[in-house]
């Protein structure tokens, strides 16, 4: 690629779009991430319609300029919006907002890329849409498109959010468009009811790959239930972790459909929620076993902590109370059920309570506030705090949290680990023996996809304004899948400068998605890197 081919390929974009429709990556915001990575981005491109992506990439194909798309570009973490590779222009579908097609009836609903959370949420509320929106912690401003295609999940009834993904319309990198065969025979609406249509499933491809704009997709919805009660569970004492886990397999298999989803939280991980990062304690960035001890003993914090919600009729939620008590006692020091007329309650009291004491209340009355309206369907920010425990500046009340522009420093390690307690305890003893020696505190949550897998996070958290303090925490990641493999617990889903762990020459996986991506876009000019190897020449592959 040349400067040439770069300035010709923006003149003819400038021309389709308008002048406002290119602009420099400065200009639109982007560039900024909180994993530190920095990427050379010639232009971003801004369509407002499926026949403009089209032209984007004829152009891009005309003069082998690489174009990379974003959906709100908040996939902060994994690389916010920057591509895997330098000079590719950005392709920003926030314009894609439209939400279309639902059906209140059926539960389905059509969203662009644009669509956020808090989007459909409003839309839902204007329309009576008795649904809840798949809700994950990043927050009201992220993609429902971007966060489901990255096979991201929640603790809501449908946990796995691609799972949810009935129908998706593409872009091909040659400009045509990809519909799925039931759509292309007359029988969009049943299409948009039954996920595998007919035929091989090619919607796959557009999940974690690189073979298609998605400008349109269809999501099932679950129904508002009854009732939605969540419940805590704690044990003080870390050698029941093992019995712990077997446990949260055994509820979810006996309450299924009505549990679906629990997390399961280290001290570390709660505290990080609970207090300031306190740095005058901290050694090298991290926190002695003692100081996080002294910690978690003055805010009341245990070994170990667990979330999840009952959905259910009344009748239903009140066997599943019971359900829990019976599982949970045995291996728990304490389980609390908790609705939003508790936390009312709770704030009510808090209002009298004298000083500090009230102060304290209120607070985890807030936070337990915000965890219930996620599980509630409803979007919101209290998560996003996580991100601004070592660095960032948090924005004035009001305005949206944003870790990739506030300065914050976060990397996700998101592995897979199966239910099993001498597994968790492997994995655990991993990453409290990696994550310090890059100057990172261990901070670990571990939520079940299903009743045999767990998908853990631990945010690697850093001073971004310290490249030294960057460069650790990148390779502590590294480190850390290093170790992942040879273990057994590698992740679900990559950041941007981690694609290579994909790239193994000579595996099969490598060959056939080569050789499929040099079907459809042989000058590799869609997100290149991005999950499947780069290719460099046709014969090559």
């Amino acid at each position: 690629m040349t400067n040439i081919s770069i300035e010709s390929a923006i003149a003819e974009w400038t021309t389709i779009l308008g002048e406002s429709g290119v602009v420099a990556a400065s200009t639109a915001g982007f560039g900024a991430s909180t994993t530190g990575t920095k990427r050379s981005i010639p232009a971003v491109l801004r369509p407002e319609n499926q026949e403009q992506v089209a032209a984007v990439l004829q152009i891009a194909q005309r003069w082998q300029v690489a174009v990379y798309p974003v959906s709100t570009g908040n996939n902060w973490g994994y690389g916010s919006a920057n591509p895997v590779e330098n000079d590719c222009a950005i392709l920003d579908l926030g314009q894609f907002d439209r939400i279309s097609d639902f059906d209140p009836e059926m539960g389905v609903v059509t969203v662009g890329p644009g669509v956020t959370q808090g989007a459909l949420r409003e839309f839902l509320d204007r329309h009576d849409g008795n649904y809840l929106v798949p809700v994950t912690g990043a927050g009201p401003t992220c993609s429902i498109l971007g966060n489901a295609l990255e096979r991201g999940y929640g603790i809501t009834p449908i946990t796995d959010h691609f799972a949810a993904v009935t129908k998706i319309e593409a872009i091909l990198p040659d400009g045509s468009l990809y519909r799925t065969p039931l759509s292309e025979l007359g029988c969009a609406e049943v299409d948009g009811l039954f996920k595998w249509g007919v035929g091989p499933y090619l919607d796959g491809l557009f999940s974690q790959g690189n073979f298609g704009v998605v400008v349109n997709m269809t999501i099932a919805l679950a129904p508002v239930p009854e009732t939605v009660t969540a419940f805590f569970f704690s044990t003080k004492d870390d050698a029941k972790l093992e019995a712990l886990v077997p446990t949260i397999r055994a509820v979810l298999r006996a309450l299924g459909g009505t549990v679906v989803a629990i997390n399961l939280l280290n001290s570390q991980r709660v505290l990080s929620m609970m207090a300031p990062f306190p740095e005058d304690k901290a050694v090298d960035g991290v926190l002695p076993a003692h100081e996080v001890a002294s910690l978690a003993n003055s805010h009341g914090v245990p070994a170990w902590s667990g979330v999840g919600a009952i959905y259910a009729s009344k009748e239903v939620a009140g066997a599943a109370r019971r359900t829990l008590r019976r599982l949970l006692g045995p291996v728990t020091d304490r389980l609390i059920f908790i609705n939003r007329r508790k936390i009312t309650v709770a704030r009510k009291i808090a209002r009298v309570m004298p000083g500090r004491l009230g102060t304290r209340v209120k607070g985890m009355a807030d936070t337990l506030a915000g965890a219930l309206e996620i599980m509630h369907g409803s979007p919101n920010d209290v998560a996003l705090a996580l991100a601004y425990w070592r660095s960032g500046a948090l924005p004035e009340p009001g305005q949206p949290k944003n870790p990739a522009r506030d300065g914050c420093g976060l990397i996700w390690f998101a592995p897979l680990v199966p239910i099993r307690g001498q597994d968790v305890r492997r994995y655990i003893t991993m990453i409290e023996r990696i994550c310090p020696q890059y100057g990172l505190n261990p901070l670990i949550t571990l939520t079940t996809v299903n009743d045999r897998c767990f998908d853990s996070t631990v945010p690697l958290l850093f001073d971004r304004s310290n490249p030294d303090a960057a460069a650790r925490a990148n390779a502590c990641y590294r480190a850390l899948c290093e170790a992942g493999q040879i273990e057994g617990f590698l992740p679900y889903r990559l950041n941007v400068d981690a694609m290579d762990i994909l790239n193994t020459s000579g595996s099969a996986f490598s060959r056939l998605t080569s050789k499929l991506k040099a079907a459809v876009d042989p000058n590799s000019i869609l997100a290149p890197g991005r999950y499947v190897p780069r290719i460099k020449k046709i014969s090559e592959v």
